[in-house]
């Protein structure tokens, strides 16, 4: 019995060794596998890029990509937001501003006080404008009543705006203006202070410019326009007393055309040149006195101390005789050819503004206004210079002029490479 008992026992523990063994070994690699797939698992989320889409199927992870791009994206301008963010820099012109607005518009102001909204192309236009006149961009269609208003646009080749003159075709010295009369696509609708009124309708022009004395000379005109919902804007060019300050009109026509950058080009060149004039001079030995003048009705009409005129001579190298004669204003002042004579008979060069004296071609013509001008020392040395009849059509090219004046009053030998002025014949050719 012992021997049997023996016997079942080993049987036994036999079998739960065994059973043990195969425990033991079955969990050993469960453990492994799970091991491995874990490790696995971890390798290839880190594999992945970090906006790989979540177990609820990618919805978070879009949502968040679209808040990004939403942020990112430039919020649309409020179009009632006037506020005023930036201001155009003006070097020397004193009779327009144009400032710019947050919701991308511009107020134009111009020497009268009158106030435009600029509402570039496409945008709407705010609901509150107050007593600001509305200009929609673009502006393709714009009327000019003096050609000295057609320069700003041949400075930055937007001639092609003018749709609209009060100068005939055979007046013009801007050939392009000319052509256009012509072909048919600027009109010539009559003089700037009766014009006919049906032609400007026919052309309708989104905006005229006009200049500023013409708003308090000729009421009738202005009222017609009004009447005809046509607005206009006063140019008070004429007005600025620096000649670089006339030249900087041309950022306000930039600014109507959405063409800063043209006009800024054209400025800092202009600029640059007269600067390099005033330079050279200043190296040149002495200072000649020069005059530029005329004579109407027997009165000479001289340049006040404060014109424009006298600042381009002075920026030549010349030294005005007449520069304490209201020194703070532009403009001229009449006195009598005996007067003129008395303050000038010593001056080194003579300007004659003979586009003003149409009955000047020569210097004989000059005596004819009184022969005791030729005891000027300019006449008696042969100094005296005529006036080209394009000059008042070029008053964005004061730079030129400038520089002819430097070459007149410092290498007179040079005449022939003159744009704006010539030596005057003594005598009638």
């Amino acid at each position: 019995m012992r021997t049997n008992a023996k016997k079942w026992l080993a049987l036994l523990l036999a079998a739960a060794m065994a059973l043990s063994l195969l425990t033991a070994c079955g969990g050993a690699g469960n453990d492994s596998g799970a091991d491995d797939q874990q490790s696995s698992g971890q390798q290839t989320e880190d594999q992945q890029p970090s906006d790989a889409a979540p177990a609820d199927g990618g919805q978070t992870g879009d949502q968040d990509q679209g808040q990004q791009a939403e942020d990112r994206q430039p919020a649309e301008p409020d179009k009632n937001d006037l506020t005023v963010v930036n201001s155009m820099e003006l070097q020397y012109a004193n009779n327009f501003s144009v400032d710019y607005c947050a919701n991308g518009c511009k107020i134009i102001t111009n020497g009268a006080e009158q106030k435009f909204l600029w509402v570039p192309e496409g945008a709407e236009v705010p609901d509150d404008t107050g007593d600001m006149t509305v200009l929609q961009a673009p502006l393709t269609k714009i009327g000019c009543f003096s050609t000295t208003h057609a320069t700003l646009f041949h400075a930055i080749g937007a001639i092609d705006r003018i749709n609209l003159v009060t100068t005939a075709q055979d007046k013009w010295y801007i050939e392009q203006v000319a052509q256009q009369i012509a072909d048919g696509t600027t009109a010539y609708v009559g003089k700037n202070s009766e014009p006919d009124f049906e032609l400007i309708s026919a052309a309708a022009p989104q905006i005229i410019i006009i200049s500023a004395n013409t708003i308090h000379g000729s009421e009738e005109v202005l009222e017609k326009l009004t009447e005809l919902n046509i607005p206009y804007i006063a140019d008070s060019q004429h007005l600025e007393n620096h000649p670089l300050g006339r030249v900087e009109w041309v950022k306000l026509v930039g600014a109507l055309l959405d063409m800063e950058d043209e006009a800024d080009t054209y400025f800092d060149d202009a600029v640059a040149r007269v600067e390099a004039v005033t330079a050279a001079a200043a190296q040149e030995e002495g200072s000649p006195t020069v005059i530029q003048t005329y004579v109407y009705n027997g009165m000479v009409y001289v340049r006040n101390g404060g014109d424009y005129v006298n600042k381009m001579l002075e920026l030549a190298g010349g030294t005005y005789p007449f520069a304490d004669l209201e020194p703070e204003i532009g403009g001229n002042t009449k006195m009598t050819i005996e007067e003129f004579y008395a303050q000038s008979v010593d001056t080194d060069v003579l300007i004659y503004d003979n586009t003003s004296d149409t009955s000047v071609a020569s210097v004989a013509d000059i005596l004819a206004h009184g022969d005791f001008l030729g005891d000027m020392k300019a006449i008696q040395e042969g100094n005296v210079w005529g006036v080209n009849k394009n000059y008042w059509q070029s008053a964005d090219d004061v730079a030129t002029m400038i520089e002819d004046i430097a070459t007149i009053l410092y290498h007179p030998e040079n005449v022939d490479s003159l744009h704006y002025f010539y030596r005057m014949p003594a005598e009638a050719q």
